[in-house]
């Protein structure tokens, strides 16, 4: 018997769980991996027709065969993460009427003057994507605030209708919900337009997170979705949840607040460390808490499933596909190499273009370099020397502390996070908190999985939802 490459972490005290570059994986006992990988051992014959069907192992005779097909497992993953499938992001304006502390993208007052989008480059960017994708293509307009220009959103979805073509995309408004009017739900209930707004928690949490001044802002994102959801439908609104520490010892807090507005979809995650974030993170918890608060937060999930109230997690759902689903590969977090570009694509305000969200992010804390890929009307996708290094470094199996991690092969590289804390792009993992994040959600949710608990089987039925 001949082991071929793989690499394995103790997701329990006596369990193992062993992955390779093809993306397959096998759990083990402390007592199988033991006598898998001594020279001679026949201990580990109970698993021996799964691990070589896995390509765990091989008999030599056969060798030459096993170590092709596990290269050609290698390319086709490979091959499918460079797959350029972009979402359009796209910013109307900068200018925001709140001032969340924990705020990403340093927003401008609301009464700032040049924050705002030229509309005649609204057609050069719908020509742009056209050039550069295919349909279905995946428009999301970011802000500030898009709602304060809602005639520049209107213009957008024109612009993406004429030249894109008629129901040739998906269009989500990322919005607080402060701005909702019946104007705005008059224009988008024959429209494929969604919504997606920030959702931390009942009107104490969410209050403290996301200030509004002379304003309850609960209230407002309460009265939005409830408006959004009797006037358009249920399924046109999606809630994206930010931990803060008020809200770390108190998980039913964010499970009611969801059921509460009868939603069935929660989407919940850390603070990132760009724009106002960067010394809140600093000030507040580890993740090793919010994985304490998140193990806490499944259970109550599970109390809820118990009883017929089913809501999904998707942040555990998208680390569960990326392990058991072998061509599911969109979510631009955990894509190796980085989804900068490939998955992301941002058209700011002033006319400037970025790989990503988070690239435009480091602009604003990095003004001495330039991270864009040039201007709307002078674009650089192909030529921009910065974006080819940073990917080119972007490979995670040959990082340290990623080249010999079990998780790696269904893991990303954000290589803007370690730009912004580290200085550049690849980082030290042992002190990444991308790292330490994505790595202890595997390690639960794997855990949950392999033992088929009560939190398995419902995080099972995710799936299939």
């Amino acid at each position: 018997m001949n082991i071929l490459p793989f690499n394995f972490e103790f997701i329990d005290k006596d369990l193992a769980f062993l992955s390779n570059q093809s993306g397959f994986y096998e759990y083990l006992s402390r007592k199988e991996l033991e006598n898998l990988i001594c020279e001679n051992s026949t201990g580990c014959r109970i698993k021996d027709d799964s691990l070589e069907r896995k390509l765990f192992i091989t008999d030599p005779e056969y060798n030459m065969v096993a170590s092709s097909a596990l290269a050609s497992g290698i390319s086709k993953r490979l091959m499918n993460a460079l797959r350029f499938n972009p979402i359009f992001m796209i910013v109307p304006t900068l200018r925001c009427d709140h001032t969340c502390r924990y705020c990403q993208v340093s927003r401008a007052s609301i009464n700032a003057s040049n924050y705002d989008l030229d509309e005649r480059l609204i057609p050069l960017i719908m020509k742009q994507i056209k050039s550069l994708s295919s349909p279905p293509y995946k428009l999301e307009i970011q802000g500030g605030e898009p709602l304060l220009r809602f005639d520049l959103v209107q213009r957008i979805y024109a612009e993406a209708s004429d030249i894109l073509g008629v129901n040739q995309f998906e269009f989500v408004i990322a919005t607080s919900l402060s701005l909702l009017s019946d104007d705005v739900l008059i224009w988008g209930k024959d429209k494929s337009v969604h919504f997606s707004t920030s959702l931390d928690g009942s009107q104490f949490v969410h209050n403290a997170n996301r200030l509004l001044k002379n304003g309850n802002s609960f209230e407002l994102v309460k009265k939005g979705i409830e408006k959004i959801q009797r006037q358009i439908g249920n399924n046109r609104i999606a809630t994206v949840t930010t931990v803060t520490n008020k809200l770390l010892s108190n998980p039913e807090d964010i499970v009611e607040a969801h059921i509460s507005l009868g939603l069935s979809d929660m989407f919940i995650r850390p603070i990132s460390p760009y724009g106002f974030a960067q010394p809140e993170i600093e000030s507040n918890y580890k993740i090793q808490d919010y994985i304490a608060f998140y193990e806490k937060l499944l259970y109550v999930l599970y109390k809820k499933y118990r009883v017929g109230e089913k809501i999904i997690e998707h942040s555990a759902l998208i680390h569960i596909k990326r392990v058991l689903s072998a061509g599911y590969n969109g979510y631009a977090d955990l894509k190796s190499p980085s989804g900068l570009i490939l998955n992301s694509i941002l058209y700011n305000y002033d006319g400037r273009i970025y790989g990503s969200d988070e690239a435009r992010m480091l602009q604003k804390s990095n003004p001495n370099m330039d991270f864009s890929l040039g201007t709307i009307e002078t674009p650089k996708f192909t030529t921009n020397e910065l974006y080819q290094r940073v990917l080119s470094q972007s490979f995670s199996s040959i990082h340290p502390g990623c080249s010999s991690c079990a998780y790696q092969p269904y893991c990303g590289s954000d290589p803007c996070q370690n730009i912004s804390i580290f200085g550049e792009p690849i980082g030290d993992k042992s002190l990444s908190r991308f790292c330490q994040y994505h790595k202890a959600m595997f390690t639960l949710i794997l855990r949950h999985l392999y033992k088929n608990d009560g939190i398995g089987l419902m995080m099972r039925e995710w799936m299939y939802e």
